[in-house]
């Protein structure tokens, strides 16, 4: 059956990539054109922007969707070139040629980077002519429209690269309030379905239910809010069921899921085409959902790849990307992105940052925080480097411990300890790395303002773990136990 599927995955240097014309199609009248032409002439000429730049900020901001060859139709009818010029002898003259990069249909994120199909996405990353590049999308095969509608979250990431640094962002608005986090938070959502799977693997069923019922109910509101992370939440959910098998969960989650985003996001919004394409897969054969894996796992790839490009560039206003990139970095998605061979990049952009927080406010924000734990997820989780993981853990320990301040500091203060307490462990410091898992459930209790939310109970499974790695079984147990009640006091209570 795999020789039957389309193939996803990195391509030759040289091939030529194909921008879907498919997905994205829509006819407008002359008018519609018109209404647009200003925009379009101060995006791809003053501005200089690529034509798939072009493409994806109309769509985005605009809701204006065409396919490139309408395009390319439209820019040659009005007489827009983009004004190139030729090195030739001293007096010659510049010709001023349609620029055949942007026109051609191969100035997409595959033309700066391609490898050979053996190459991981970050391989050779400094080497522009071998770097990481999906091949065009296949035209045959049960999979080849999912294929597709993939390749189009490429624009919808571009344009949330255009225009969020100016927006405020769900991570910002979670730490306000971690007591009262906004029901609309799509990373709560995924911890919810979490839940739904430990307590299915405790052998909870009820429960298990009563969480994904409460998960299915926050979905309406999570997509109420069209952010650069709510698809790959979204696709997360989707992957652990597939991967997890929970096939009757993942049925009435796409199809709940897509009458609420037909209701609620535009006709061409990816994550729409997304689900409409998914509840066709095949889910039942061990190789359909091995290639569905598959496929999405190379879609967040190439996120990775478009992202990586804006490490160096991006400012503080731009958490948001390295936290898809690092905070959620162990979502099983989104695991062994390679991203520590970025490492010089990631640690001077983040160095970055923090410095230009520290100049505009002699007070440690949240933003400052953010920074600080981006640097100690990266280093100990992605780089590896555990000495230097203690002394930020240690650090971020010091500059939380106060009485007094923002709930968010108790929440980077247990996190701190949840990752001092990993470092320990590895050198069988058992006792003190109870100690500190024990810390971080009760900074947990108090940002979050009871001992029954959801990230005090993720925290428990972690104790619980780590006394079975100890040989103290029976207190593993007795903190399972300990968490379960808490789950079901949880889920008992009424959402906010």
């Amino acid at each position: 059956m795999s020789s039957l599927l389309p193939v996803l995955a990195p391509r030759l240097p040289g091939c030529p990539p194909v921008v879907d014309d498919r997905t994205y199609t829509k006819e407008h009248t002359e008018e519609e054109w018109e209404s647009m032409r200003n925009v379009i002439r101060k995006l791809y000429i003053q501005e200089n922007r690529k034509l798939n730049e072009t493409m994806a900020i109309l769509q985005a901001r605009h809701g204006f969707a065409a396919t490139e060859q309408m395009f390319k139709k439209r820019l040659k009818k009005w007489g827009l070139r983009k004004r190139t010029y030729r090195k030739g002898q001293p007096g010659s003259a510049a010709s001023t040629p349609i620029d055949t990069t942007e026109c051609s249909g191969t100035s997409t994120f595959d033309e700066q980077s391609s490898s050979s199909s053996s190459a991981s996405p970050e391989e050779h990353q400094d080497d522009p002519t071998t770097s990481m590049s999906l091949i065009q999308p296949s035209n045959t095969g049960p999979y080849s429209d999912l294929e597709q509608v993939l390749g189009g979250v490429f624009n919808w990431s571009q344009s949330k690269l255009e225009i969020f640094p100016v927006m405020s962002d769900p991570m910002s608005e979670y730490l306000a309030t971690p007591n009262s986090p906004p029901i609309r938070d799509s990373r709560t959502m995924y911890r919810i379905f979490e839940l739904v799977f430990d307590l299915w693997f405790h052998g909870k069923g009820d429960l298990a239910g009563m969480a994904a019922r409460r998960g299915f109910y926050v979905l309406e509101f999570v997509l109420s809010d069209d952010h650069p992370d709510l698809i790959w939440h979204v696709l997360d959910t989707i992957y652990d069921m597939v991967d997890r098998g929970h096939l009757r969960l993942l049925a009435l989650f796409l199809d709940h899921a897509t009458i609420l985003a037909k209701r609620q996001l535009p006709a061409q919004h990816p994550l729409l085409l997304i689900l409409q394409q998914l509840r066709n897969c095949d889910y039942q054969s061990d190789e359909g959902r091995k290639y569905l894996c598959h496929l999405l796992r190379q879609a967040w790839l190439r996120n990775v790849n478009l992202l990586g490009q804006h490490i160096e560039t991006s400012d503080a206003h731009r958490l948001w990307l390295y936290e898809q990139l690092i905070w959620d970095g162990r979502t099983r998605l989104r695991r062994e992105s390679e991203l520590g061979k970025r490492q010089d990049a990631m640690y001077q952009a983040l160095e970055r940052m923090a410095e230009a927080q520290s100049q505009t406010s002699s007070v440690i924000d949240a933003d400052r925080l953010r920074v600080e734990a981006l640097r100690l997820e990266f280093t100990q989780m992605d780089v590896g480097d555990k000495k230097k993981a203690e002394e930020l853990a240690i650090n971020l320990l010091d500059i939380t411990r106060t009485e007094q301040g923002p709930r968010s500091n108790d929440r980077f203060h247990a996190y701190a300890c949840k990752m001092l307490a990993r470092v320990q462990e590895s050198r069988q410091e058992w006792d003190t790395a109870e100690q500190n898992l024990w810390h971080a459930i009760s900074k947990r209790e108090v940002a979050h303002g009871a001992n029954n939310n959801l990230r005090v109970i993720r925290d428990m499974w972690v104790l619980a773990a780590h006394y079975q790695k100890a040989g103290r079984q029976a207190d593993a147990n007795e903190i399972t136990a300990d968490a379960l009640s808490r789950a079901q006091r949880y889920l008992e209570q009424d959402v906010e």
